[in-house]
């Protein structure tokens, strides 16, 4: 596993452009593309895909090892949602798998431990915003040139306000990047209700995106995402509150996160997408 510093302080510039002003949802994801139904094929960023795209004829599976992050887990297929006026762009998604972790450490939190495998070819072709997560991931493994915004799949309706902790972590065939951080539609400090351990992959033969969201705690983060009505929002102050949460969140020990995050990196060097 390959570790990467970077500044802290540029990783603020994404904080301070979306979680001051409530609601600017989209500020780090790519722009939206139009939803509407046109008879002309939209243009998409140009993504390294096989040169093979015929269906696959046996079944995609993935497998990995749980240890003791969970007991168990159920795998599914999730239906394409297909280009439509009535679906937000971050629904419109083509068919992929869903792995969900049963019994997991961290139970009270906003989200569930899963993984999620899509295939390349058609993230580029059923969305505009998936093609570009792909285009940045496979830009940022090549180069390892660490940016304010991360690739992260699934698109969510949020900010993503901070990433920390950061490693490239390769995996049994293919190779990513594990990081921190937290999605917002408001000025929420980190909390153990949203910080999530996040890996964004690809495999070797560039046609599967890998994306994992486990749930983190720490003994040092508050236990919600409460923020009180009667607190005087002062923009200032939370920008470098955020910012001195974000420089400490990195220095903090991985065994000191539940669950410790070198368990959660051995759970992705195991993965195996076939």
């Amino acid at each position: 596993m390959k570790t990467n510093r970077f500044n802290s302080q540029k990783l603020l510039v994404i904080m301070i452009a979306c979680a001051i002003i409530p609601l600017l949802i989209t500020a780090c994801q790519p722009t939206a593309p139009s939803i509407d139904v046109v008879e002309e094929t939209p243009v998409s960023p140009t993504v390294q895909v096989s040169e093979s795209t015929e269906p696959i004829e046996e079944p995609l599976s993935i497998n990995f090892e749980l240890s003791d992050l969970a007991q168990g887990k159920t795998v599914e297929t999730v239906a394409a949602v297909q280009p439509n006026k009535e679906s937000p762009y971050w629904e419109i998604m083509p068919e992929h798998l869903l792995v969900t972790l049963e019994d997991y450490p961290v139970s009270s939190h906003l989200m569930k431990p899963q993984i999620f495998v899509y295939p390349v070819a058609e993230l580029s072709e059923f969305n505009a915003s998936t093609a570009q997560m792909v285009l940045d991931l496979q830009t940022l493994l090549n180069d390892q040139q660490v940016k304010e915004s991360m690739p992260f799949l699934p698109l969510f309706n949020a900010a993503q306000v901070m990433h920390s902790q950061l490693a490239f972590v390769d995996f049994k065939n293919g190779n990513g990047v594990r990081f921190l951080t937290q999605f917002d539609q408001a000025p929420i400090p980190l909390n153990n209700m949203e910080l999530i351990y996040t890996f964004q992959g690809l495999t070797d033969d560039g046609k599967y995106y890998i994306a994992a969201i486990f749930p983190i705690n720490h003994p040092d983060l508050p236990n919600d995402n409460q923020v009180s009505s009667d607190q005087e929002f002062e923009a200032e102050k939370f920008v470098a509150e955020m910012a001195e949460s974000v420089e400490k969140l990195g220095q903090l020990p991985v065994s000191s996160f539940t669950p410790d995050l070198s368990k959660l990196d051995t759970l992705i060097q195991s993965i195996e997408v076939k």
